[in-house]
């Protein structure tokens, strides 16, 4: 057995006398200094910040969601852009992603115990899956949709008509349904052993592989899945987004203040692309170091893109800020007050 076989070993065992409720909370001790999630329970600063912490990636998530959720469905302005369909559909993908994930990690710190491998480990995984895939799927879509508005402003609406932006989102969580479904099939048809006690508070790939028999198949299509989805969301928005730079780039000396206005607009996009596909690339990256413990880490890193993507693609645009003032009435208390 060799020195990570020994640590999940050890990390196992604790996880299992959590569950048994022998002993509440074991002594620390150095030979499972690398289980993460022991190391957290066994620091209470650490544990009160880590609680803290997801707690407030959670209730912001829920609340800036939602909130700008209503706006959008009460906003016949907004309602029927294909712009703010998309923001719509990221927001629903981010939704089910952090309620999937943040209830879960916070029953674990509290009741300082870790989940066990069942079926709403399974639920867990898939659902997780699917908001996963969908929202960097419609990042993308976000991406190819300002290029064709940039660069074929004329035929914008001709090309992104309603039937063709429904069909295109149902294609999307199609997509995402097909990548999640296939890792749950290989999960059960891979020998899952049920029951068993896992060491970590996150039901991630690494989690599920190390409680199936046959785990190849599984392997495979992760690596080649994900690889591929990456791959894909990083050519389709280095595409639009380098072509949308090179239309700012033909203006002329008098329009030189739009040049920088687009590359700072191309930077900021940019970044909020990055950290979307970050989770998903610390996950590629963990298929091939085995030996990488990173449960809170992926922990706080996915909770992140849903707290920031409803700052990024919706509340930063005047639009829709406008629209979320009249849904509690704040426009007109502004006018009768400031004017």
């Amino acid at each position: 057995m060799n020195t990570a076989q020994r640590y999940q070993a050890a990390c196992t065992n604790l996880s299992l006398s959590s569950h048994n409720g022998t002993q509440p909370l074991l002594p620390w001790r150095p030979d499972v200094a690398s289980c993460h999630f022991w190391n957290i329970v066994h620091n209470n600063v650490l544990s009160h910040v880590s609680i803290l912490l997801i707690c407030t990636f959670f209730l912001f998530s829920l609340v800036v969601n939602v909130y700008l959720l209503l706006g959008l469905e009460h906003s016949e302005a907004l309602s029927w852009q294909p712009r703010y369909m998309l923001l719509r559909n990221l927001i629903v993908s981010d939704l089910l992603q952090t309620l999937t994930l943040a209830p879960s990690m916070l029953y674990c710190l509290f009741y300082r115990q870790t989940l066990s491998f069942s079926g709403w480990c399974l639920v867990q995984f898939f659902t997780a899956t699917l908001a996963i895939i969908t929202s960097l799927l419609t990042v993308a879509s976000m991406a190819l949709e300002r290029f064709v508005y940039t660069c074929y402003g004329i035929h914008y609406l001709a090309i992104m008509t309603n039937g063709r932006m429904y069909l295109f989102l149902a294609f999307n969580w199609l997509l995402a349904l097909m990548g999640a479904s296939t890792s749950t099939i290989l999960v059960l048809t891979g020998g899952a052993t049920f029951g068993h006690v896992i060491s970590g508070f996150v039901c991630e790939p690494e989690v599920i592989q190390a409680h199936i028999r046959c785990s190849l198949h599984f392997e495979t299509f992760n690596k080649a899945f994900v690889g591929c989805l990456l791959i894909f969301c990083l050519l389709v928005f280095t595409f639009s987004y380098g072509r949308m730079y090179q239309e700012a780039r033909h203006v002329q000396e008098p329009f030189q203040e739009d040049n920088i206005r687009a590359r700072g607009t191309v930077a900021f996009y940019l970044g909020i692309f990055f950290l979307q596909l970050f989770p998903s690339t610390i996950k590629f990256i963990t298929f091939f170091d085995k030996d990488m413990d990173s449960h809170l880490m992926m922990a706080v890193v996915v909770l992140l893109p849903p707290c920031v993507n409803p700052l990024a693609y919706g509340i930063r645009n005047v639009e829709v800020r406008q629209a979320l003032e009249r849904l509690w009435g704040l426009r007109k208390l502004k006018e009768k007050f400031f004017n």
